[in-house]
């Protein structure tokens, strides 16, 4: 029987839902080692929970963040220690242990990617070693926690997660890219300290995180969606912020994670705040996230200039944008605005 069918179809379901178990990804094509792993998991006192495909894995690592993921080296026609590679960055306090039936580790190492993987495990000895490993990993994880992440780092950690939340989003990565970078220069025109700049910054390339709970089937439905879909579609604020509150290092980018879609004149969602209820940093790129999707081309039609942008947005001050972030907007040479977007290419 393939694996998937004896899992369930709930893609997110734990073998156990013992809590406060340490939790354990684990991506494998091969069924038999996949199922006698995730039972010998369970005996030590972990949840395993099930991954099918390396694009479910950097989900469930995101959402999850999971002490450990167990990735075999070949996964789904794919080399599963890029997977380990980009979960370094997304999530970097998740012990990452690469599997082969490759034996020789000399032989392994020429295939993986450079430092993808804190421990190697042969399939033939993993009945025995790879909870050890696991174990020992655990107790050398303490060390490395820290109390404050350089920024460089969060970026790069933010950055990894809009690049897996791409496709899923609707928005490629230059688009949120553009946008952080837009965002943030807005944010200094309004002399922002360089802190809260950067917190701007970060929650720009985060802003769509919760599209990672909305069902695909919403997401990607070629048609009008109906009223129920608009109200899930309506959820993923609340579900980004959520998922958020997991990441201690992301969590400064939660007020434009939870409040982009509001609105200055009380209109928006998910909580109809308005004026000054809504976080500055959050009409910040309410404004810059409109710009871009006026000029921006869409299969259904054209960009518009950077002009009828400016004049629909001067549109909708007080409305839809707070009127002091327009006025910082209106400031910044568009000369200036257009260079800063080109950069994201």
């Amino acid at each position: 029987m393939d694996f998937r069918q004896q899992l369930g179809p709930d893609l997110g379901d734990a073998w156990s839902a013992a809590s406060g178990a340490p939790t354990v990804v684990l991506l494998d094509d091969d069924s038999d080692f996949a199922l006698d792993t995730a039972r010998r998991l369970e005996e030590a006192g972990f949840r395993a929970i099930a991954a099918f495909g390396p694009r479910h894995a950097m989900e469930l690592a995101v959402r999850e963040q999971p002490d450990v993921v167990v990735a075999s080296l070949h996964v789904d026609g794919a080399n599963g220690s890029l997977l380990l590679a980009m979960l370094g960055e997304a999530a970097p306090r998740t012990a990452r242990v690469l599997v082969s039936a490759e034996q020789d580790f000399s032989v392994v190492a020429s295939l993986a990617a450079p430092y993808s993987a804190d421990a190697f495990v042969a399939k033939a000895d993993a009945p025995k070693t790879l909870v050890p490993t696991i174990k020992a990993l655990l107790d050398a994880r303490v060390f490395a926690r820290r109390p404050e992440i350089p920024e460089d780092l969060i970026r790069g950690l933010a950055r990894s997660v809009a690049r897996a939340l791409e496709m899923r989003a609707g928005d490629s990565a230059e688009q949120v890219e553009r946008v952080a970078l837009w965002s943030r220069r807005l944010a200094e025109e309004l002399s922002l300290p360089a802190r809260e700049a950067f917190d701007v910054e970060l929650g720009a390339l985060l802003h769509d995180l919760g599209m990672i709970g909305i069902r695909e089937a919403v997401l990607l439905k070629p048609g009008k969606l109906t009223e129920a879909e608009w109200v899930e579609i309506r959820r993923h604020p609340e579900l980004g912020a959520t998922l958020l509150r997991k990441i201690p290092a992301l969590e400064r980018a939660l007020p434009v994670v939870l409040a982009h879609h509001e609105r200055y004149d009380g209109h928006g969602y998910p909580h109809g705040l308005r004026g000054e209820q809504i976080p500055l940093a959050a009409r910040i790129f309410a404004l810059v996230d409109a710009y871009d999707v006026i000029v921006s081309d869409r299969p259904y039609r054209k960009g518009r200039t950077d002009a009828e942008a400016r004049l629909e947005l001067a549109a909708n001050v007080g409305a839809q944008f707070d009127p002091a972030v327009h006025e910082a907007f209106a400031r910044i040479d568009p000369a200036e605005w257009e260079t800063l977007g080109r950069l994201a290419r």
